[in-house]
């Protein structure tokens, strides 16, 4: 199968509906963007989508990026048809106010609303200082009534993200939703096409995780890594680029532009050193500048990945994007093409650690 030029399919990605536990959406999309690269697609009971290609060796590969992105879903509904939510993965609250948001009812269908909240004008002056947190805010999705939401399909329990369309905002410079971690998608996506028209090659019996419920506690990666029982894995990510006003340069974890990000550390993770030398090794054999994640907070699915059964020697490459986890991300191409690069080169080397 020829697939879209590689920023089209980043663009579907993004702008698939997924939050975490509901990435029908998304799997559907990769699964027929895939299904000729690989030798068996299952999907498990938790909503992970595996795809297969058999190598010669019985040791397995296991690559992973996460499907799900941070969502809404509505908890309750007032009298006058507006709605109240909770958070779904790691939100900050300063960033809901006036978005619009995509939602979907109980008939599947979208609909969409404006998150609102009580303006400064009618506030006392204590409290339009004061921190706003996710239940002050509400959803005006133009019903007059609850009983006109509920005729719409509208009820607790439906699930919605902030959504913006995908877009160029400078030569090579793009912005859209959820490149934590639709861009670890696209990446996956793209090793597989590169080894179906054989560009790359690896002895290794590949298994590739497109993991459910990263954003609400590495959910799916630990179900997956533990049925899988990979010799060795790479989880591949969004990561946090911090180079803009404010941050001082201690505090930057990495930069946009200046290449794919090498984790060592996360609160889930210690990348082994003979991880880590590999993946600087793979970057210099392919001359691709790369830059060392600071340590920092968060995590990612390597994290359960190594610990499943008896541990797994695990790693992280990430493109670094700006602003993730709110509704509008930016990434450099030319990190997304070098990032794909190293992981290509890692992946043709990889076997080279455990055979």
């Amino acid at each position: 199968m020829k697939l879209p030029s590689h920023v089209e399919l980043l663009s579907l990605l993004s702008e698939a509906f997924g939050p975490s536990g509901h990435e029908d959406d998304v799997r559907n999309l990769i699964t027929s963007l895939i299904g000729s690269f690989v030798d068996d697609l299952q999907t498990d009971v938790v909503g992970n989508l595996i795809a297969t290609r058999k190598g010669k060796s019985a040791k397995v590969l296991m690559l992973d990026a996460h499907t799900d992105e941070i969502g809404i879903i509505v908890r309750h509904i007032d009298e006058k048809g507006f709605l109240r939510f909770a958070k779904i993965g790691g939100w900050d609250d300063r960033l809901f106010a006036g978005h619009r948001v995509t939602l979907r009812n109980t008939k599947g269908e979208f609909y969409y609303g404006v998150i609102g909240m009580a303006p400064p004008h009618v506030l006392g002056d204590e409290k339009a200082k004061s921190a706003i947190a996710a239940e002050d805010y509400f959803i005006d999705i133009g019903a007059q009534s609850r009983k006109e939401a509920e005729k719409r399909g509208v009820a607790v329990g439906n699930v919605g993200v902030i959504a913006y369309p995908f877009a160029e905002i400078a030569k090579g410079i793009y912005t859209g939703k959820a490149f934590d971690d639709r861009v670890g998608c696209f990446l996956l996506v793209a090793v597989l096409e590169a080894l179906a028209a054989r560009k790359i090659k690896t002895p290794l019996t590949l298994k590739v995780n497109f993991a459910t419920s990263e954003e609400v506690g590495l959910r799916g990666a630990r179900v997956a890594a533990f049925g899988i029982c990979p010799d060795v894995a790479l989880a591949l990510e969004g990561t946090i680029a911090a180079d803009f006003p404010g941050i001082p340069s201690e505090k930057c974890i990495c930069s946009q532009g200046a290449g794919p990000v090498i984790s060592v550390m996360d609160n889930t993770i210690l990348v082994p050193r003979r991880m880590t030398d590999f993946l600087v090794a793979c970057a210099k054999s392919a001359k691709v500048s790369y830059q060392i994640k600071m340590p920092s907070f968060g995590g990612t699915d390597a994290g359960a990945i190594q610990q499943a059964r008896a541990g797994v020697l695990a790693g992280v490459i990430a493109v670094p994007c700006r602003y993730i986890h709110s509704p509008n991300s930016t990434l450099s191409w030319k990190d997304v093409e070098n990032t794909l690069t190293l992981v290509l080169h890692a992946v043709s080397r990889i076997h080279t650690l455990v055979e």
